[in-house]
């Protein structure tokens, strides 16, 4: 029974101070709202990205002189590159169908030319190749330097512009993240604070009683680890709601993907950061004004 008289106590307070223990909620769950929807921004384009990645390969054309027997040397050789998944033979027969199926009407533009105008080559799809433009060189370098193959060549300008804006995004996230954090922390602290000299007559009286710090402390760093986990849990209650209406008038998405809300270590790593702020938080301003 000991040990659930802070949570009666806290219980009790929160009751008697719901007007800014709401508040407080109100001020973490609207700092926790910005630093998640940041975060989801930042998921989604990853997502998009690993989207395009997994379309974006490598393509090496083949000396148009190349003999047929050395074709099967050149798969294996490119399937022994670590970082490639896969590799598919196109033929300059097929490569011109291809290119008649794209010009579509204006394919008549073709009568004529010979199919053997364009190389044989090969399509490489690359393990998690977006955001790593220096595996991509790595890689097209050692197919580069394989017998029989005239050009390499990569969506090298699309993995830069990409990888330069997913960094971008991820430092604004942590940024932000930080300082919203570490808002919300002083938010409560100041909440706190302002708490304890409204009741001061309280607890000086069970000081004399002979009550020990930590049980003066203890509700006080109940009704943070409350406000942390109500105010986060309601940021990410709301935008996992918005996610999911976004996801149903959105249909097929943007380039097939559709919105994602954020995988379930996420969402535990921001509940577990806000209530560890939000409590040091309160153990800094008891400890400041209570001399604990």
């Amino acid at each position: 029974m000991s040990i659930l008289k802070p949570f009666i106590r806290a219980i009790e307070d929160i009751r008697q101070h719901i007007a800014i223990y709401c508040l407080t909620t109100i001020v973490v769950t609207l700092n926790i709202l910005i630093l998640v929807f940041f975060l989801l921004i930042y998921w989604n384009l990853h997502c998009l990205a690993s989207k395009f990645g997994s379309r974006l390969g490598i393509v090496a054309y083949l000396e148009t002189d190349v003999k047929e027997g050395k074709i099967p040397e050149i798969y294996k050789e490119l399937l022994s590159i670590p970082g490639v998944e896969a590799a598919e033979y196109v033929s300059s027969e097929n490569a011109f169908k291809r290119l008649e199926s794209y010009l579509g009407d204006e394919k008549s533009v073709l009568e004529g030319v010979d199919p053997a105008f364009l190389p044989p080559s090969f399509e490489i799809k690359v393990k998690k190749a977006l955001f790593q433009p220096e595996r991509l060189r790595a890689i097209s370098k050692k197919i580069q330097g394989i017998s029989g193959v005239s050009k390499v060549q990569y969506g090298k300008d699309w993995v830069q512009k990409l990888e330069v804006l997913a960094n971008l995004t991820r430092n604004v996230v942590v940024v932000s993240g930080l300082l919203l954090l570490f808002t919300a922390a002083f938010v409560v602290s100041t909440t706190i604070r302002l708490n304890v000299y409204s009741r001061q007559e309280e607890i000086e009286i069970l000081k004399l009683v002979g009550a020990t710090n930590s049980f003066i402390e203890g509700p006080f760093l109940i009704e943070a680890i409350l406000q942390g986990l109500m105010g986060s849990g309601l940021a990410l209650a709301i935008l996992f709601v918005a996610t999911r209406h976004l996801k149903t008038i959105w249909g097929g998405g943007l380039y097939g993907v559709k919105p994602q809300f954020l995988p379930i270590e996420f969402t535990v790593i921001i509940v577990l950061s806000t209530i560890i702020l939000c409590s040091i938080g309160t153990h800094i301003s008891m400890k400041r004004f209570l001399k604990l």
